[in-house]
C-alpha cells in the first residue's frame, strides 16, 4: 500500500489523440486523465474499486470543477497529481492538479464523489464499506480550495434544446451507464463550432444527477446566462447533468 500522505503522480507526454484542432489538450482528455489517475490512486491506499466491489458497491462521480490555467498542448510533458481530501457531509474529495515539466500549475481541479449501491442503484451506507475510506485528508494542499459547486438552470431563462444524443457502445463503462466523461463530450460537441474551435476553455463545472444508460435520449438543453454557456441534459424530463462551460473571449 502506498503511504496515506504522499500525493499520487503520473508523469506522460500529451498524445495526438488527447488533442485538439489546436493542438491543445482536448478538456475531454484532461476529465480522462482525472478519472484514471482516481482510479490507480484510490486502488493504492486500498479503497479503490476492486476493493469496493467486494461489498457490491461503486465509486460514483457526483461533481467537477477544471480551471484551465493555460493551453497545454501537444508533445508537453507533464505530470499529474491527485489527492484524496476526506470527507464533507456525504461526499468524499478528492483534487488533480497537471502541472509542466518545469512544475508550473496548468490545470487545477476538484471532484466529490459518492460510494452507491450496485444492486440497489442508491447511496451506499455500509459501515464495513465507508470505514475503508479515511475521513482524513491525505493532504492540506488544495488545487482548489472550495468543493465543486451546484449549477442550476436559471428560472429567468428559457433554454433551448440543442440536441439529442442516444447512449450507446462507445459511452457506456462497466457499471453500464454513461461514463462521467462522456456528458463533457456531448456538451462540447453540440455547441456551435465557432464557438468551441476558436475559444479557450477556461473553465468547466458539472454536477451529475441521474445515470444515463444505454439505450436512452439524452436532450441538450443551453442558455447564454452572465458570460457562461449553461447545458442541461434530460431523459424524459428529468435532469441527468447541468454543466456550466466558461471561454474566452
Amino acid at each position: 500500500m502506498a503511504e496515506y500522505n504522499q500525493k499520487y503522480s503520473m508523469h506522460f507526454d500529451i498524445a495526438c489523440y488527447m488533442s485538439d484542432y489546436n493542438r491543445i489538450l482536448r478538456p475531454s482528455a484532461f476529465l480522462d486523465c482525472a478519472q484514471d489517475i482516481a482510479t490507480k490512486a484510490a486502488g493504492s491506499l486500498d479503497f479503490g474499486d476492486t476493493a469496493l466491489k467486494d461489498h457490491n458497491c461503486v465509486w460514483i462521480l457526483a461533481r467537477q470543477q477544471v480551471r484551465f490555467l493555460k493551453p497545454v498542448k501537444f508533445g508537453d510533458v507533464v505530470r499529474l497529481d491527485s489527492w484524496h481530501k476526506g470527507l464533507k457531509g456525504i461526499n468524499f474529495l478528492r483534487d488533480y492538479q497537471m502541472l509542466s515539466e518545469d512544475g508550473e500549475p496548468m490545470v487545477n481541479s476538484t471532484s466529490s464523489w459518492i460510494i452507491m449501491d450496485i444492486a440497489e442503484r442508491r447511496l451506499c451506507r455500509d459501515e464495513a464499506v465507508m470505514s475503508r475510506v479515511p475521513a482524513e485528508p491525505q493532504s492540506e494542499d488544495h488545487a482548489i480550495e472550495a468543493p465543486c459547486p451546484k449549477v442550476v438552470m436559471p428560472r429567468s431563462v428559457q433554454p433551448e434544446l440543442i440536441g439529442t444524443h442516444v447512449v450507446n457502445y462507445s459511452d457506456t463503462d462497466f457499471n453500464l451507464h454513461a461514463n462521467n466523461v462522456k456528458y463533457t463530450v456531448w456538451a462540447l460537441d453540440a455547441l456551435p463550432e465557432s464557438l468551441v474551435y476558436e475559444h479557450f476553455l477556461k473553465e468547466l463545472t458539472i454536477n451529475f444527477n441521474r445515470e444515463a444508460r444505454r439505450g436512452e435520449t439524452v436532450e441538450l438543453y443551453h442558455a447564454f446566462v452572465d458570460g457562461a454557456h449553461i447545458i442541461e441534459g434530460k431523459v424524459d424530463g428529468v435532469q441527468v447533468f447541468i454543466e456550466k462551460l466558461i471561454f474566452e473571449e
